[in-house]
């Protein structure tokens, strides 16, 4: 009976402890935008998790995270490590594993950000979390398949951080959240964007919800920008120490090393590219995130941005002009903050912008918290909202899985093509395999009988931009030949043969006579630059 007793005291304590934790952590719009990104993220990336696409960096790092400390990445290094010492071996780009785990960030991220902002829809929520896991960016980092987790865990980690240091809490957790975040831009910068964003999201939301006088919101300000502050200070700490202690200096590769240098005027021009790019983004770029039909999605977008915004401010004005003004500038400032990665860096490319997607996540705050006398306006907004965002998932998860389409048929006719090649050496005259191999040219292949999938040229995304000729002229294309042909030869510097008389009368690959034995070296000449 005592036994009894105390069993169901502890099963009554536990659901009491099961109903807060669902209370505070797993409320309906966190568990709606996770279930969504997730549900979205396998129609979306599914092709690249389960298939093994291998091409650019990834082919080179298929075992190897590729360069962290010198391009300031030093928490990326820290968790490369402590990967290795929890497996007990090295490192490796395993599409399931390291998806599965990128999507479960995103998730997590999607639903913090619905829950902290107090999303209510739990439509809203899907399609939001939905949106994020099928954004462009997450499918140009499926092509790094090797460290696309290690960037889905500093996404969460600056969110999660953010979420910390612009919450209601004690200081030691406002330290954890500047600790977080400082770890996650330490793993990717280009996330600098997302912590911005719900700085200054969460300062929009609090200008219009409550009625705290200015001088609160005043004080907020200054704690969060000094938190925002704080976690650069850890980026840059933590990356000097591991510069030092690694005695390298930081690449200049994207301008990595130049942050922070530069004239006013260079920096008010990337500033006015910041805005530009939001209200008219570049087609056909590297960046693009809008590609066919989609712009006009983003272009009503941001009509209804727009209207809510003055809807915001309107209802805002009644509790003070100055509020209101504030607010106003508040929204001024969301173009600059999701494309600050414009401001960072004078290069810019697909895997960087992931900070966009913020603009949606702005959307549903604002679509869902809307303050109308009208019940029929308040839902009309919402659902104008949640349609298109389901219109931008539907026409991601199609673009998505023609970017995948594509480099599963370059991946395989470079295999093909390759393969040929290899046949075609070692059916050379007087073949032995002893023989060094000298790749004349190696980075000009060309053959007429190549087949270009002129149907998929449109896909200018960042990892999946190239034509056939482009991937097999790739600088990993000799990894490529080892890994997926099974031909390392022993090679020779081209420039030692290049210029040999016999070598300078041989015709072009895929020429008969292309190949030959000539000085005890077995000689491929590709195509003139």
């Amino acid at each position: 009976m005592v036994r009894n007793r105390t069993l169901g005291r502890l099963v009554r304590s536990l659901d009491g402890k099961a109903e807060q934790w669902n209370g505070i952590r797993l409320s309906p719009s966190f568990l709606s935008a996770f279930m969504g990104a997730l549900a979205f993220g396998l129609l979306g990336q599914g092709m690249g998790l389960f298939n093994k696409f291998s091409w650019h960096d990834d082919i080179f790092s298929l075992f190897m995270t590729g360069t962290a400390i010198e391009l300031g990445r030093w928490m990326l290094h820290v968790m490369a490590e402590a990967e290795r010492w929890f497996y007990g071996n090295g490192y490796f780009s395993l599409p399931v594993v390291n998806g599965v785990i990128s999507l479960l960030c995103v998730g997590l991220s999607a639903g913090l950000m619905t829950d902290f902002f107090r999303i209510r829809s739990r439509w809203l929520s899907l399609l939001l979390g939905g949106v994020m896991a099928v954004f462009p960016v997450v499918t140009s980092l499926f092509g790094f398949m090797y460290t696309v987790h290690y960037y889905m865990i500093a996404l969460l980690m600056v969110t999660g951080g953010s979420i910390l240091f612009c919450g209601v809490g004690p200081w030691w957790k406002k330290g954890i959240g500047v600790l977080l975040c400082g770890c996650g831009i330490g793993t990717y910068q280009a996330f600098i964007p997302i912590m911005l964003m719900i700085v200054l999201t969460d300062q929009i939301l609090f200008l219009a919800r409550r009625e705290e006088d200015l001088r609160a919101w005043g004080k907020r300000v200054l704690i969060r920008a000094a938190c925002v502050a704080g976690a650069m200070g850890v980026y840059f700490a933590g990356s000097e120490l591991f510069l030092r202690i690694k005695g390298a200096e930081l690449d200049s590769y994207l301008g990595i090393s130049q942050m922070g240098e530069g004239g006013l005027s260079v920096y008010l021009a990337r500033v006015l590219l910041a805005y530009r790019e939001f209200f008219l983004p570049s087609r056909n770029t590297l960046w693009d995130m809008y590609p066919q039909a989609l712009l006009n999605v983003y272009r009503l977008m941001l009509c209804l941005d727009a209207a809510l915004a003055a809807v915001w401010v309107a209802r805002t004005w009644k509790k003070g002009p100055a509020r209101a003004l504030l607010l106003a500038a508040a929204f001024a400032l969301v173009p600059l903050g999701c494309n600050f990665v414009f401001v960072m860096s004078d290069t810019v490319h697909s895997l960087m912008v992931y900070g966009q997607v913020m603009q949606m996540v702005l959307l549903v705050c604002l679509a869902d918290g809307a303050e109308l006398p009208s019940l029929f306006c308040r839902k009309a907004l919402s659902g104008a909202a949640a349609l298109l965002l389901a219109l931008s998932a539907v026409m991601y998860i199609r673009y998505d899985n023609q970017c995948y389409l594509k480099t599963a048929f370059q991946q395989q006719e470079a295999i093909s093509w390759n393969t040929t090649l290899v046949t075609r050496i070692e059916s050379a005259e007087g073949f032995r395999d002893e023989l060094p191999v000298a790749f004349v040219n190696r980075r000009e292949m060309a053959d007429q009988n190549l087949y270009n999938l002129t149907e998929l040229d449109f896909l200018t995304l960042g990892t999946y931009d190239t034509d056939i000729r482009g991937y097999l002229n790739d600088w990993a294309w000799s990894e490529f030949l080892a890994r997926w042909c099974g031909f390392r030869p022993q090679t020779v510097d081209p420039e030692q043969v290049k210029n040999w008389p016999e070598v300078q009368a041989m015709p072009s690959y895929p020429d008969d006579g292309a190949i030959q034995i000539i000085r005890d070296v077995i000689v491929v000449k590709f195509s003139e630059s």
